[in-house]
């Protein structure tokens, strides 16, 4: 159907699903060797994974790497084949044992050599894949691993073309040899942790759980034993069980059920509890072991109150991310990741949205760490082929199998702004209905989420089961207050229906300071003022409406968009709240951050503008603190409470002197006391406006 308010809902829409979840699996209970060192070339060769073939000339580098820097730096963004090799040699403890390769992600696809036989290939850069290699690895000796990728357009691929951001090739996340006993708890499973966990209910005094493990079996035995372990953050055990399975054969999905007694939920940024599980598999005398953190919760979304975590109401307000820095492009550290997070969790962000792919494992583990609800998606974006469907269903069946267990995951993202003009017969509102259909089939516990750029009512609105809405009123439209407009009508006229902001945002370059010289939104010069004007507005509408549910700033970051020529630099989206190099958080970064953090803040904002025209200014400071105190040139100017809703005081007629001003702010309270100063130079002479 094509009118997403018509669907099974009461006068009072009221989604409520039980989740409990779990992280990827944990190597370090196997054998592993992780593949740093590598041998890479560009271009195509027929030989490249040929044990003949010398590898000499070939270049040295580590993974994480990406080939597309040419992308970021504007010299050409190869989109095309490149080769990886690497020789290993198998550790002693791993032979008598099944080995694997995972691969967390190789964009965009990948054929795996070993030893000059193919093992397997993968379609899609996002998501990790697995191959078992027990019978084609040498346990004696040394073996070599070639991998043949490309990142040349696919239309059978999504996404199928990268107008909104880079397709970057190479071997960009980790890669890892591990063994398994003879029988295992399965890592071929869409490589997936092979262990599924569902909280079938949630009760303040119990929480019931159904724990599905897949067996894979390659010994002589018929008969294995399972045994389960929670701990809680403590580490103390609270439940154990034990199962036994006959009969197994050569595969089999173990079904258990346990109980918590007074679970501890999972609550957000109040209390991100976690418990772990241990699943060991005993057949005989060998164990299979796996063990993973899970947390448990309940989220209900109501269309007129908004989110509601564990039956309280959570205001969901976040950013959206990619996952790339400037100078190794997708190609991150863990150190770089951890950064990340570390800003995003700074900025008091409640909720994120991964766009507009899977993301690196480490990013979902340290949102259930630090209790930030997760949006995440698959790479449907934009444009659509009507050939994509089966790879879409593939990076679906992968998004959920291998993040089924993340406590911080509440929807399955699985379109972001793809059209659809000739009605319900047209590919992606086809398309739409089986991803739809699939995600449920998968996992019964979270509800599907898609993010439009058309308006309340469209041809693929509301086949999900939450629709959100991209609005850059302000930014691709003359006025900001459009969005106030859109949001009360849209209210009005369909008020059982839920609303989500998915991306809001505005151009700001950090070079250009003068308001008066915007050039939105494709232009040469977006002034970072007026980027924090977007935002104080916006921010302003949202917040007193709490029938959005939840709202995502587009975005935490700088991207990279090959061939964009905007806001003065080339092939960079300015929309970031912080540079792509991660040095400079914006002035809109602060401002969120007085209005997000319960950690105190005080900064003064149009900092950069250093030089100045104007004798008399304006000074604006964002703050959650009661009062603020201003100085300039050391001297005493008044002191003003904070009265602004949005966090926001402003010192009008402050009168410069000619040459060098120093502008302090002081705020003091019973136990604490914050300070920030800027120096502004004035030039009454009036010459041309230099920006450092």
């Amino acid at each position: 159907m094509n009118i997403f308010f018509k669907r099974v809902f009461t006068v009072v829409i009221f989604l409520s699903y039980i989740q409990l979840t779990a992280q990827i699996p944990a190597f370090q209970d196997r054998s592993f060797v992780k593949l740093d060192h590598w041998k890479f070339s560009k271009g195509i060769d027929n030989q490249g994974h040929l044990l003949t073939k010398s590898d000499s000339s070939w270049q040295d580098v580590i993974v994480p790497h990406t080939y597309s820097m040419d992308a970021i730096k504007g010299i050409g963004y190869y989109k095309g084949q490149a080769w990886y090799r690497t020789v290993l040699k198998v550790p002693e403890s791993m032979k008598e044992d099944r080995v694997f390769i995972r691969f967390e992600g190789v964009g965009q696809e990948a054929i795996v050599y070993l030893n000059g036989k193919k093992i397997g290939k993968h379609i899609g850069g996002y998501s990790a894949f697995c191959f078992e290699v027990t019978d084609k690895i040498k346990f004696e000796g040394k073996n070599v691993l070639a991998v043949n990728v490309t990142n040349a357009p696919n239309f059978k691929r999504i996404p199928v073309d990268d107008a909104l951001f880079n397709h970057y090739g190479g071997i960009y996340r980790p890669v890892l040899v591990f063994s398994t006993p003879k029988c295992n708890i399965t890592p071929t499973y869409f490589a997936s942790s092979g262990v599924f966990i569902e909280a079938t209910e949630v009760k303040s005094n119990r929480a019931k759980l159904e724990i599905r493990t897949h067996i894979s079996n390659q010994s002589s035995l018929n008969e294995v034993k399972i045994k389960y372990i929670i701990r809680n953050k403590a580490n103390e055990i609270v439940r154990e069980a034990e199962k036994l399975f006959q009969t197994i054969g050569k595969d089999l999905i173990a079904t258990n059920h346990m109980e918590l007694d007074h679970p501890i939920l999972w609550n957000g940024k109040l209390n991100p509890y976690q418990y772990s599980l241990e699943v060991q598999l005993i057949c005989g005398n060998t164990i299979d072991k796996i063990t993973q953190k899970f947390g448990v919760k309940t989220y209900q979304i109501d269309s007129s109150k908004g989110f509601i975590l564990n039956d309280e109401l959570y205001n969901l307000h976040g950013v959206c991310k990619h996952q790339e820095q400037e100078e190794v492009g997708p190609a991150m550290s863990e150190g770089q990741l951890v950064e990340d997070m570390e800003l995003i969790d700074e900025i008091g962000a409640t909720v994120l949205r991964l766009s507009h792919y899977q993301h690196s494992d480490r990013t979902y583990e340290l949102a259930d760490e630090k209790g930030i609800l997760v949006w995440t998606e698959i790479p449907y974006v934009h444009d659509w082929s009507g050939r994509e469907g089966g790879n879409a269903k593939q990076q679906l069946k992968e998004l959920i199998l291998q993040n089924y267990n993340h406590p911080s995951i509440f929807v399955w993202g699985l379109w972001n702004e793809v059209r659809a003009w000739s009605g319900e017969k047209t590919p992606p509102v086809v398309l739409t209905k089986e991803l739809k259909k699939l995600s449920h089939e998968l996992d019964k516990t979270r509800l599907t989420i898609s993010a439009s750029d058309r308006d309340i009512v469209s041809t693929m609105g509301g086949i999900t089961d939450l629709q959100a809405w991209n609005k850059y009123f302000g930014w691709y439209t003359p006025s900001i207050d459009g969005l106030s407009n859109w949001l009360d009508s849209s209210h009005k006229k369909f008020p059982n229906t839920t609303i989500s902001i998915s991306e809001y945002g505005a151009g700001g370059n950090i070079q250009h300071q003068d308001i008066n010289r915007l050039e939105r939104p494709k232009g040469a010069y977006f002034p970072e003022q007026f980027q924090t004007e977007y935002h104080e507005k916006s921010w302003g509408i949202i917040k007193n409406r709490p029938f959005v549910w939840s709202s995502f700033v587009w975005n935490m970051f700088d991207f990279s968009v090959a061939g964009w020529n905007r806001g003065g630099v080339r092939n960079l989206n300015h929309k970031g709240l912080i540079t792509f190099d991660r040095k400079v958080k914006k002035d809109a970064f602060y401002f969120y951050k007085a209005n997000w953090s319960d950690k105190p803040v005080l900064y003064i904002a149009e900092r950069r503008h250093k030089d100045r025209t104007q004798e008399k200014t304006s000074v604006k400071v964002y703050t959650n603190l009661e009062k603020v105190t201003l100085y300039v040139n050391d001297k005493k100017i008044e002191t003003k409470k904070l009265t602004s809703d949005i966090n926001s005081i402003t010192f009008n007629d402050i009168r410069l002197k000619d040459g060098k001003n120093t502008i302090k702010v002081i705020s003091k309270g019973n136990s604490l006391k914050l300070e920030d100063s800027v120096i502004w130079t004035l030039k009454k002479s009036g010459l041309a406006l230099k920006v450092e």
